[in-house]
């Protein structure tokens, strides 16, 4: 019986320290849940990625250090002078050395960065003194003291286009066209048996040039790239030019211009290495720059003097500024 009663007493504790619910409360209420802060409550936050560019300008200025041939005509405009009595002489040409200099700059535009429309300027300098041997061509005025000077300015534009496909990649290319026009002065001064002679020739160049380029990324990261780059270019075009000689003891003493018409072509190659920096968090605006090596090799058509070539090749460099918007 005590065992009984101490039974019971431990059940009825057991039902009082339960919660009863309250009368009225419906059989489905849930019960209540605790209370969350607003910051549990709002929903994850989503990144966005960076809008996409389909903008860009950019604006640069190269430099270009230079030696090696040029070509200078020699006795077209004297023949025309001495008339019959220049009937048994044959125009020729002289190759000469230089050293010249060359600055420029582009600017460019792009439409999604697949097309780009280049805009470019160089003006050049080139001088040279050297001895000089006529003794194998027509007019044979023995070995001369040859002193000239050019000054040449170049305008082109180009339309590159880029492969999409490649971009970000480590490998790029592109392809481009376009048309140069160059127009030059020359001027050469000479003491020769003769007396002195003088030569001034202006011309002007008309081009087509078709070329490609590769890249290859060497290091990259969130602002800074590092890589190299390799371009060539092949161009054709005519030469229209104007030659004015003058000889102390000319038997005609009359000295008149005469027209030359030369046809041209060649190529130009480029090798550089390429650094690109990204400013601030977008990125939007770069600062480049190159430098490295460049070689232009050219072919003239002389009526009645055959066709020499030239050379110039020497250090390369450039910087720029590019936004994209």
């Amino acid at each position: 019986m005590a065992l009984s009663l101490l039974a019971t007493a431990r059940l009825m504790a057991q039902n009082q320290a339960q919660p009863v619910p309250p009368a009225d409360a419906g059989a489905g209420t849930p019960p209540p849940t605790p209370p969350t802060s607003d910051a549990a409550a709002m929903p994850p936050p989503t990144l966005q990625a960076p809008k996409p560019t389909k903008h860009e300008v950019s604006v640069s200025g190269d430099v270009m250090m230079g030696s090696g041939t040029v070509t200078v005509p020699l006795g077209y405009s004297l023949i025309k002078a001495l008339g019959d009595n220049g009937g048994n002489l044959k125009p020729g040409t002289m190759s000469v050395s230089r050293d010249s200099m060359y600055f420029g700059g582009t600017v460019s535009y792009s439409y999604g960065q697949a097309w780009y429309l280049d805009l470019s300027y160089a003006q050049g300098e080139s001088s040279g003194n050297q001895s000089i041997d006529t003794s194998s061509g027509s007019f044979n005025f023995g070995k001369i003291n040859s002193s000239f000077s050019i000054n040449d300015t170049w305008y082109q534009v180009f339309v590159k286009y880029t492969f999409p496909q490649l971009r970000g990649k480590r490998l790029s290319a592109y392809l481009r066209a376009g048309a140069s026009m160059v127009s030059a002065e020359l001027k050469d001064d000479a003491v020769t048996y003769l007396g002195r002679y003088t030569q001034k020739d202006t011309t002007q160049d008309l081009l087509g040039n078709l070329g490609a380029g590769l890249g290859y990324t060497v290091y990259s990261s969130r602002h800074l790239r590092f890589g190299l780059q390799a371009e060539f270019e092949g161009f054709y075009g005519i030469r229209s030019q104007e030659s004015l000689e003058t000889l102390g003891a000319d038997p005609g003493g009359t000295f008149v211009k005469a027209s030359i018409n030369n046809t041209l072509y060649g190529g130009i190659g480029r090798v550089t290495a390429r650094v690109e920096y990204r400013l601030g968090q977008s990125g939007l605006f770069k600062i480049f720059g190159e430098v490295g090596a460049e070689g232009r090799y050219t072919m003239i058509e002389y009526p009645g003097a055959g066709t020499p070539d030239e050379m110039l090749w020497g250090p390369y460099a450039k910087i720029g500024l590019r936004y994209a918007f």
